[in-house]
C-alpha cells in the first residue's frame, strides 16, 4: 500500500526584504533576496501575499514596518512574516527575540529562510 502524503496547511505571509550595503545597490540586492525567499516559500508551503521593503532605511523605520505587519496579523489579514534572516531586521539578539515575541503575541508566525 502506498502512503498518502499529508499536506501541510498553507501559511499566508508577508515577505520582508532587508539588505545591507551601498544604497545604490539596494534594489538589486532586494530583488535577489526576494527570489531567494520565494524559492524557500514555494518549497515549504508558504504563500507570499505581500512584500514590504526596507529600502535601505534605518532601524527605526524597520521597527515601524514590523509594527504594521503586527497590525495586519492582529486583523487576520495575514498569518505571518517571512525574512531571509533575523540579523537583517534586528540590531542584536535581544532585538530579534523582541520582534519574534511581538509577532507571536499577535498570533502570527515568523519564518526565517537561513535559520530554518
Amino acid at each position: 500500500m502506498s502512503k498518502k502524503k499529508k499536506k501541510e496547511p498553507v501559511v499566508e505571509a508577508i515577505a520582508y526584504l532587508s539588505t545591507t550595503g551601498p544604497l545604490w545597490e539596494t534594489e538589486k540586492r532586494e530583488r535577489n533576496q526576494e527570489r531567494y525567499i520565494r524559492e524557500y516559500a514555494k518549497a515549504h508551503n508558504v504563500e507570499i501575499v505581500g512584500v514590504m521593503r526596507r529600502n535601505g532605511l534605518g532601524q527605526g523605520d524597520c521597527n515601524q514596518q514590523f509594527e504594521k505587519i503586527e497590525q495586519l496579523i492582529r486583523q487576520k489579514r495575514v498569518e505571518g512574516v517571512i525574512v531571509a534572516n533575523m540579523m537583517a531586521v534586528s540590531l542584536d539578539i535581544p532585538d530579534a527575540y523582541y520582534k519574534v515575541g511581538k509577532i507571536k503575541a499577535a498570533g502570527g508566525v515568523i519564518i526565517t529562510v537561513d535559520e530554518g
